[in-house]
């Protein structure tokens, strides 16, 4: 059995994308969806799209997480409610709003009658860069 970050970083790699047509209109990425006369693709084998009142939304992680994380990341999801769609990690939808965390570290709660999500990691800044390299050469 192979080990679960290598099974992972095989899932990615293997996951190519594909260009879909519809409306008129050509798309290439990853979760294509065609909706409502929209088309919408992720960008990395990593994100999500979905359809949901009358629009189509895809996102995908930012690039700093995706680099961090590499093939461990996992697939980002949408959810959908109150009339509105969002995309990310641990969505969740109370009181009327819907958020998601931006990393899979992140997580939301809601309380108080607000929905709020914490990642807990930062973009690695450039003096983290330099004193990565310093350490690491």
């Amino acid at each position: 059995m192979l080990p679960v970050a290598l099974a992972l970083l095989h899932a990615a790699l293997a996951a190519e994308p594909a260009c879909l047509s519809e409306y008129g209109q050509t798309a290439c990425g990853y979760q294509c969806t065609a909706q409502y006369g929209q088309l919408r693709c992720a960008r990395t084998p990593f994100g999500a799209c979905r359809a949901e009142y009358g629009q189509v939304v895809c996102w995908d992680p930012p690039r700093w997480v995706v680099h961090q994380r590499g093939g461990e990341l996992p697939q980002a999801s949408c959810l959908a409610s109150y009339g509105r769609i969002a995309c990310g990690y641990g969505c969740l939808a109370a009181y009327g709003q819907i958020r998601c965390a931006q990393t899979p570290e992140g997580i939301c709660r809601a309380e108080s009658g607000k929905v709020s999500c914490f990642d807990g990691v930062r973009e690695p800044t450039w003096g983290d860069r330099i004193w990565r390299h310093r350490q690491h050469p």
